[in-house]
């Protein structure tokens, strides 16, 4: 990666001057550009930093202002630059050094300070400059179209704005250095030229002192620079070294020899952090695991170079290890590196600043650490609120099973701040997580369910949106509109078009503001009109034929039509439609016209045209599927998605597909056709909703869905198949389990042993010979009570027991008399699913010996699971203190423990 590069030639010299104008369209931003105005964005992160580079990764994108670490200009879009710097007279120092300057350069505008250009220009009306009109937001206009929804510039533009900015940094002067950074800034990938100035500003120009810097804010001192600026160019240098193909060699060594200095400021010292571990790990950035340190002696580095340091390594791993850096493909697995991390950084989970420790959390999640569900799991019962709601949010990006139901338990916690915190992480999960959500009484998870339905633009996000948009809090309407803010027209439109009905004054301004940017319509409707008079004026403006209006009727209208039965006389015109697309090729007329019949018919009749499909033994032609049905039902719309190349539309599909299911089961056509569309599918997260949209039915084609499951390479997919068979417990899914017995992945090979206990099959016991072999079967249950596992083992012997195999049950009673107490009390607890009346008895003589009060309880619930309550002790009372009911217990057995009574708890 490292190279001896040479300098890049610039066209036009940046350290030459040459008397030329300064084009009359950049007068006014050269003008605002003389002045050092860096400062930084104490809302910048690295998620956001690196969120906004991969959606402006596109070479004809620039990357959003306000997203940057450091920015020019007032922070507050809404001070005027006149309001945060007042403009200063020109010293007498600096007008004899403008004298003491050559003809040729004394006259050149962009030497000028910015209050003599002002008034040099005063006398024309059509030069007139007015730099405290310039704000932080005047910026962002200049380099941003307003008029797109999405602020983006189009190539063409993009190339106009950057050729402005790259030639005003071609001026050896403040307005230069300022244009050199914003462009390296704005747009590293093309800013490489830039490295040889960006590092004089860096390390090369004398910083101003801090009373000079506080004294002279926003003055046009050439002779040195503000800490800030130095900082804001330290940022650039990186954001171009992260974006190069090649990075140069002394460029890297002059960064990292500067940190090896040890009279370096905090601050310096924390921005070098952050900068190299866009390019570099942070275990080869020069002092950074000493910031890490935690000493025997409780003596620490400063709290802001721990933090710095611990958000470098976050940076780093958002610039190298984020969810869109890993492969789809199951055979490149992504693998922690520890080499690639301070030594020490395992150290910072018991730091004692709070700060540190969640953000270790974070660090865990987003690295991939293979310790990661523990160390968050955990941090679920740290001290600190702060790094409990942390914890919760950071599950949401593991994306594991256990994770999934944490989020589900915490959405259901009475602590507000806790069911917010869940939301997040269900987030990431998609839309079918967060829809039971809307509905919460507190207005703080209403409004994050909106913002996380924001991050899918389909159809039901915008349906579920939709009533979010009348809520009672006017900031969860707010969110709804800025969620939708990057969805395309046909799914926003309808959105800001009920903000505009309902909202209340911000959500109306807010929709208006979205409408006429996207569309350029909608700009004469009063906002402070009343809700009749809005209501005509939108619908009238849906009745120009301008607008998406339609979309909300045409959705409404899906599954709200009565039932109409399809007599005999129009099923077998059907049939003999069906029979012509089966039978003539694609240009016979007949095709033509049975094709047309059938793309009109109503939804009765499409469950016709299924149940013909279910009945057919040939092969149905893919067309079938991908032009006929994908137009008439949304569920084979997404079928068709289903078997797009794009993740996304994949994704998109399986939620749609989720979503059906849970009005009404899926079709068997429906999910046939899905397992055939599965059979490639390496996406986790597709194969998990699509699993869960058949997890309640039972018929052939989802069983056959769960059985492609279980066959896939990746070992979370063969658990979700698992979990289906499980759930179901069929006799005859054990003969497809078995093989699982012996998978590789301990995960699997526990969830395959879970499942078969609930089969009722006790082939899998000693598993199935052979004929004609005398070798044992390879896979049983039996064969796993000696496996090398603890939990194989454990398992092993519950499954047995659920199937009624003595040996089993044995060793769960040898297991519930362990000297652990976890152990026996796991082991209770498995005596009472287990359904065997045989454990009655043991339990009871537990019970009168038992000395710990949690395993007692357990023994006690065991005990109302498998005594039928019609038998239990007439004088049994859970009230009662735990050793009394244990008495009881013991007096009802011996009354029962002869004659006929005695037959229901021996298994006899």
């Amino acid at each position: 990666m490292l190279q001896n590069v040479s300098e890049t030639p610039i066209a036009v010299s940046l350290k030459d001057k040459v008397a030329r104008k300064v084009p009359e369209d950049l007068q006014g931003l050269q003008v605002y550009l003389d002045q050092d105005l860096w400062i930084r964005n104490h809302n910048w992160s690295p998620e956001q930093e690196w969120k906004t580079f991969q959606k402006n990764e596109s070479g004809h994108h620039l990357a959003p202002i306000d997203a940057q670490r450091w920015v020019f200009g007032s922070a507050d879009q809404k001070t005027l630059l006149s309001d945060a710097t007042p403009p200063k007279p020109v010293t007498d120092s600096r007008h004899k050094a403008l004298k003491a300057k050559p003809e040729s350069e004394e006259t050149m505008p962009e030497e000028l300070p910015s209050e003599e250009t002002a008034k040099s220009n005063s006398s024309d009306p059509t030069k007139q400059q007015k730099p405290e009109s310039w704000s932080f937001n005047a910026l962002q206009d200049f380099f941003f179209d307003q008029n797109s929804p999405n602020t983006m510039l189009t190539e063409n533009q993009h190339s106009d704005k950057l050729d402005s900015l790259q030639e005003l940094s071609t001026w050896d002067n403040l307005s230069g250095w300022n244009a050199t950074i914003l462009w390296a800034t704005l747009s590293p990938a093309t800013a490489i030229e830039a490295l040889p100035v960006l590092e004089k500003i860096a390390f090369e120009l004398p910083r101003k002192s801090q009373t000079n810097a506080k004294n002279d804010s926003g003055t046009s001192d050439q002779s040195s620079v503000s800490e800030s600026m130095q900082y804001a160019a330290l940022n650039a240098i990186s954001l171009v070294l992260a974006r190069a193909d090649a990075i140069p060699l002394e460029t890297h060594n002059r960064l990292t020899q500067l940190l090896q200095r040890p009279d370096l400021s905090l601050s310096l010292r924390s921005e070098l952090y952050l900068s190299l571990s866009r390019f570099m790990s942070p275990a080869g950035i020069p002092s950074l695991e000493q910031s890490l340190e935690l000493s025997d002696s409780g003596v620490q580095p400063p709290k802001s170079l721990r933090r710095a340091a611990m958000q470098a390594c976050i940076l780093h791993g958002f610039w190298f290890h984020s969810e869109e850096n890993r492969s789809d493909d199951p055979d490149v697995a992504h693998t922690f590196r520890p080499d690639e991390w301070p030594a020490n950084i395992m150290q910072v989970r018991w730091d004692s600043d709070a700060y540190m420790r969640w953000n270790f959390g974070y660090w865990a999640a987003l690295t991939g650490h293979p310790d990661a569900e523990t160390i968050l799991t955990s941090e679920l019962r740290d001290a600190d609120q702060v790094v409990q709601t942390k914890a919760i949010e950071h599950l949401g990006m593991l994306k594991t099973e256990t994770a999934l139901q944490i989020l589900k338990e915490y959405a259901q916690r009475p602590s507000e701040t806790m069911r917010v915190a869940a939301v997040k992480g269900l987030s990431s999960w998609g839309p079918m997580h967060l829809i039971p959500l809307k509905e919460d009484t507190s207005s703080a998870v209403r409004i994050e369910v909106a913002s996380g339905l924001g991050k899918t633009p389909t159809a039901e996000s915008a349906l579920h949106l939709r009533t979010l948009i009348s809520d009672r809090s006017s900031q969860a309407q707010q969110t709804v509109i800025q969620a939708i803010s990057d969805w395309p027209d046909d799914l926003a439109v309808p959105l800001l078009l009920d903000g505009i009905q309902e909202g209340v004054y911000k959500t109306r301004r807010q929709s208006i503001l979205q409408l006429v940017s996207r569309t350029g319509l909608g700009g004469s409707i009063s906002i402070e009109a009343s809700q009749k008079e809005r209501v005509a004026a939108v619908n009238e403006l849906v009745q120009s034929g301008q607008l998406p209006g339609g979309f909300w009727g045409q959705l409404m209208q899906q599954g709200l039509k009565p039932e109409q039965e399809v007599n005999q006389g129009r099923a077998a015109e059907l049939q003999s439609y069906f029979q012509s697309l089966l039978n003539q090729p694609r240009e016979a007329p007949e095709y033509q016209q049975a094709y047309q019949e059938l793309e009109n018919i109503s939804p009765a009749e499409v469950k016709v045209l299924e149940k013909l499909i279910r009945e057919t033994s040939i092969e149905i032609p893919s067309e079938i599927y991908t032009d006929l049905l994908a137009g008439l039902t949304p569920e084979y719309a997404a079928l068709k998605q289903l078997a797009s190349p794009h993740l996304t539309d994949r994704r998109e599909a399986a939620q749609q597909l989720f979503i059906s299911s849970q009005k009404i089961s899926l079709d068997p056509v429906v999910v046939a056709r899905m397992r055939k569309l599965m059979l490639h599918e390496q996406d986790r997260l597709v194969w998990r909703i699509v699993i869960s949209s058949v997890e309640k039915d039972n018929y052939d084609e989802a069983a056959q869905l769960a059985l492609l499951a279980i066959n896939h390479n990746w070992p979370d997919i063969r658990i979700l198949g698992c979990e289906y068979f499980g759930t179901h417990g069929l006799p005859q899914y054990a003969n497809w389990l078995l093989p699982l017995l012996d998978d590789k992945n301990h995960t699997v090979q526990l969830a395959a042993i879970r499942a078969i206990g609930q089969c009722h099959n006790p082939i899998a016991i000693s598993g199935i010979q052979k004929a004609g072999e005398s070798q044992p079967p390879s896979s049983s249950l039996r064969s796993l009570m000696t496996h090398s596992n603890q939990r194989v083992r454990f398992e092993t012997v519950v499954a047995l027991s659920r199937l009624g195999d003595f040996t089993g049950m044995q060793e769960l009673l040898r297991l519930s008399n362990d000297t652990q107490i976890s152990i026996r009390k796991e082991a209770v607890q498995e005596m009472g699913r287990s359904g065997q009346t045989r454990f009655v008895e043991p339990l009871i003589q537990m019970a009168w010996t038992e000395r710990n009060n949690s395993t007692l309880k357990e023994i006690l619930i065991s005990l109302d699971k498998l005594v039928p309550d019609s038998e239990q002790p007439a004088d049994l009372n859970p009230q009662l203190d735990q050793s009394d009911q244990a008495k009881i217990w013991m007096n009802w057995w011996q009354t029962q423990h002869s004659g006929q009574a005695s037959r229901l708890f021996t298994g006899r």
